[in-house]
């Protein structure tokens, strides 16, 4: 005879409750069938493993070395269950997470090419906002996580970061700082510096960072978008400074990026959750190819 799951629960639920009644309840079965599986359990391995008497159920002291390799051969059976089904929920379902700008524009579409190719049957729902946008959609549950900037205290909400994302001086090749080794906020005095929209995040905090030296960025043009802002740098028509994730893989164009200092300016990206709320299986195996990026990103 073989042993079953059902022979080792049967034996831990009489020696947990030191009664059949009790266990046969817990286990939706009649004690008749309880006391068969006992039986059998027994007479496989040749051993009594409970002690009976009219007023009590002990076990013996072969159950007692016995029940720590049947709970443990429970649990590992229980484990191999949910490994299974867990697997399977990362295998079918769908992902609704929001990002801003920056990320949607860099690292995102690595991310995404190599979870489908892992995960073809997941459907995949990416919406592209600010990152007050992106958190007020995870607040009313419309994104299941966002990936931006964490710009808004909310009790609700859990933050974890990724990466501190600073900000770069950009120019042309041809620019006349490009050549230069140190850059400071005051370099950018004597140039058109081209700027993001006044009430874009990205302008609130060079605002909120500078003080009096946001009066070095002087300039004519204004875009609403990085990759306007871009362009028109490629093309010298002036400077900029940007988060250094926003020039992401873009080697092919004609463009520079140093560091700069006197202060160093950054701000704060992370994946963004609803607090207390738990993430699918294939959100957290989403989430975890985008710690894996930001980490190489890292080195």
């Amino acid at each position: 005879m073989k042993i079953t799951i059902d022979d080792l629960e049967a034996f831990i639920a009489v020696a947990d409750f030191e009664s059949f009644n009790l266990a046969a309840n817990e286990l939706g079965i009649t004690q008749p069938a309880l006391s068969r599986r006992i039986k059998k359990l027994e007479d496989t391995l040749g051993a009594k493993l409970l002690d009976r008497t009219t007023r009590k159920i002990s076990v013996s002291i072969v159950g007692e070395e016995f029940i720590i390799e049947a709970r443990r051969m429970l649990e590992e059976f229980n484990k191999s269950i949910d490994d299974v089904q867990e697997l399977i929920k990362t295998r079918t379902g769908s992902i609704s997470l929001t990002t801003n700008m920056t990320i949607a524009n860099s690292i995102l579409p690595d991310i995404v090419c190599d979870f489908k190719n892992a995960n073809p049957n997941i459907r995949l729902r990416i919406s592209q906002d600010s990152s007050p946008e992106a958190i007020k959609k995870v607040l009313r549950r419309e994104c299941e996580f966002a990936i931006a900037q964490f710009s808004q205290d909310d009790p609700n909400i859990e933050f974890e970061p990724l990466i501190n994302d600073s900000f770069v001086m950009i120019c042309n090749k041809k620019h006349p700082l490009a050549k230069k080794k140190k850059i400071e906020w005051e370099d950018f005095e004597s140039y058109n510096f081209l700027k993001l929209g006044s009430n874009s995040r990205t302008m609130n905090i060079l605002k909120n960072e500078l003080g009096e030296k946001l009066n070095y960025l002087k300039g004519d043009i204004e875009v609403e978008q990085f990759s306007a802002l871009i362009g028109l740098v490629e093309k010298n028509l002036g400077v900029s400074a940007i988060p250094s994730l926003a020039k992401f893989k873009r080697p092919e164009i004609d463009i520079i990026t140093h560091p700069i200092n006197n202060p160093t300016v950054s701000r704060m990206l992370g994946i963004i959750t609803y607090k207390g709320r738990s993430l699918s299986p294939a959100s957290k195996v989403f989430c975890s190819l985008i710690k894996e990026k930001i980490k190489n990103l890292k080195r």
